[in-house]
């Protein structure tokens, strides 16, 4: 039964998932597949039962013979496009726009994806991020900067001084968003890499130095080395990651060796390869494709094997950390949708190109710009003063196949309307 929406956020129902979120990041491999299994289960029954499209798109005979994540691949795969074709017929019977907590993506390829989540859900969700940032580091009584364009609503204990929010909006001008970051004054940064960046750079400019950022959670976007070095080393602050998607909210979080654990505890994943076939995450060796994700807490808005439009790079778990015990995120290679066009009308991904720039030293930021088939203007902003550093990425991506490669060092590179950076920008 679908109930209203409370005017503040529920303080209760965030502290008892908390619990669950964190005894869930430490679950033995055995355990996690039988939590999976059971939540998988009760996931694909409720869909079926209660919402529109699955009563058309699940057959009755897998969904009462469906065992766990090992049946996965009996369920029909989930487009992104479908979020807007669908619109509320993917809610859950009693579940409305009105009853409900509406979240947009950040529309990074151009068609934001609306989704919709019950005070059930919610209760969860708040938990599990609130479990990310405190596990990165992260004290109750930081103030909390988070570099996205939707703020998030404000809580009561907020008026006691525990986990108090400060927006910086990235779809704002860049004086804007270190006006906000100035008066917000936080210990904890959370959000787009790039946007980070800028304002790093804009108060260098302004030779200002703030002493008091313990701490700087990366989420929403590649970032290269240098830029993530330019940041902790300004505030002198611990990094760390997050692969998240307003959609299905947390996906994996780096752990104290840095490396980017999948979160295996609230998400089903799956790899579907170039040539249409689909492994599982837990499958050996390394898997590389479209990353699929089944969310296994949503009440109100379930979806099943969703293609959210990364493409990603997962293996086994081989870290020695004693925080996670489940597969490793080794790269987001970047949104299926960058893609590049060969002379002859061939379709690469942009990360061809990409992966040669992130590692070399000096790059804060790059984009690649197609104006035209075959080639490739690579716009780079230096992280320090240049000196050879266009011939060194000119060399770098000289055997770069199918493309002829020029590079220019810039200034800046303006951000789209969310605040980040599109790797690819075509102009075909």
């Amino acid at each position: 039964m679908a109930r209203r929406l409370p005017s503040a956020i529920p303080i209760v129902p965030v502290a008892v998932n908390l619990v669950r979120a964190a005894t869930r990041d430490r679950l033995a491999p055995e355990k996690m597949e039988q939590l999976q299994a059971r939540l998988l289960r009760k996931l694909v029954t409720h869909a079926h039962a209660t919402v529109p499209y699955y009563r058309e798109t699940l057959d009755p005979d897998v969904v009462a013979t469906f065992t766990g994540p090992a049946d996965l691949h009996r369920l029909p795969i989930l487009p992104r496009s479908e979020i807007s074709l669908q619109g509320a017929r993917l809610l859950a019977d009693g579940f409305s726009p009105a009853n409900t907590r509406e979240a947009r993506s950040s529309g990074t390829t151009g068609k934001p994806a609306t989704s919709y989540f019950s005070e059930g859900d919610l209760g969860y969700l708040r938990a599990t991020y609130l479990w990310d940032l405190l596990a990165t580091g992260m004290r109750p009584t930081d103030r909390i900067a988070y570099f996205r364009v939707g703020g998030f609503r404000r809580h009561r204990l907020e008026k006691l001084g525990l986990a108090r929010n400060v927006h910086v909006n990235t779809s704002l001008g860049l004086d804007e968003q270190v006006e906000a970051f100035l008066a917000g004054r936080p210990n904890f940064l959370c959000g787009f890499p790039n946007a980070i960046v800028a304002v790093v750079g804009e108060l260098k400019r302004r030779g200002i130095r703030p002493d008091d950022v313990r701490g700087v959670v990366f989420a929403g976007e590649k970032v290269t080395q240098a830029a993530r070095t330019e940041v902790t080393e300004y505030f002198g602050a611990r990094a760390n990651e997050v692969y998240a998607s307003v959609e299905t909210y947390s996906i994996a979080r780096s752990c104290p060796r840095g490396a980017l654990h999948l979160r295996s505890g609230d998400v089903a994943v799956e790899v579907e390869h170039d040539d249409g076939s689909v492994s599982r995450a837990t499958a050996g060796g390394l898997l590389e494709g479209n990353i699929l994700v089944t969310r296994l807490h949503a009440e109100a808005m379930p979806l099943l094997r969703y293609r959210l439009g990364d493409r990603v790079l997962i293996g086994p778990d081989d870290c020695a950390c004693t925080t996670f015990s489940t597969p490793i995120v080794r790269q987001v290679i970047g949104r299926t949708v960058d893609q590049l066009q060969t002379a002859d009308g061939r379709l690469r991904h942009g990360d061809w190109v990409g992966s040669m720039i992130i590692p070399l030293p000096g790059i804060r930021q790059f984009q690649l710009v197609q104006a035209e088939p075959g080639k490739v203007e690579v716009l780079i902003v230096p992280a320090t003063t240049p000196t050879d550093l266009a011939e060194r990425a000119a060399a770098a991506m000289a055997s770069t196949p199918d493309f002829d490669i020029t590079v220019r060092l810039v200034d800046t590179i303006p951000p789209g309307p969310n605040g980040k950076i599109r790797m690819v920008h075509s102009l075909l």
